[in-house]
């Protein structure tokens, strides 16, 4: 009887613990980003604060658009628009590049579009 009540209790607590805890927040987002930008192209003061700036923007947008999804789904029984959705997504990126274009030099931006970008995407998908 106590062990069942022990394994029924350690299942309870599994499943109690919210399942984004784990989700990574804005700073460690931007902090990975400018770790590779670093490694990549080495930017000066200058270029790395707006860097961080743009990318600190840019997660923050995507964190709002997700908090809104997820909002608006519980809310509305998932009625949300995916393409809508998305194409906001889409446009936060092409802000992104568009802000990044305007600070890194063509050789920078393509590194970032070859070497970082992809790189990023695999490590945010663990």
């Amino acid at each position: 009887m106590r062990s069942r009540f022990i394994l029924i209790f350690g299942l309870f607590l599994a499943f109690s613990t919210p399942m984004h805890a784990q989700k990574e927040g804005v700073g460690d987002k931007v902090s990975a980003v400018l770790t590779k930008f670093d490694a990549a192209i080495k930017p000066d003061k200058a270029k790395r604060s707006s860097i961080e700036t743009i990318f600190t923007d840019f997660y923050t947008a995507q964190e709002k658009l997700r908090d809104n999804i997820q909002g608006s789904t519980l809310a509305q029984g998932l009625q949300q628009d995916y393409q809508s959705v998305r194409k906001k997504n889409e446009n936060l990126f092409t802000e992104r590049d568009t802000q990044l274009k305007k600070v890194l030099s063509a050789d920078e931006y393509k590194k970032w579009k070859e070497d970082i970008e992809p790189s990023i995407r695999k490590s945010g998908k663990k």
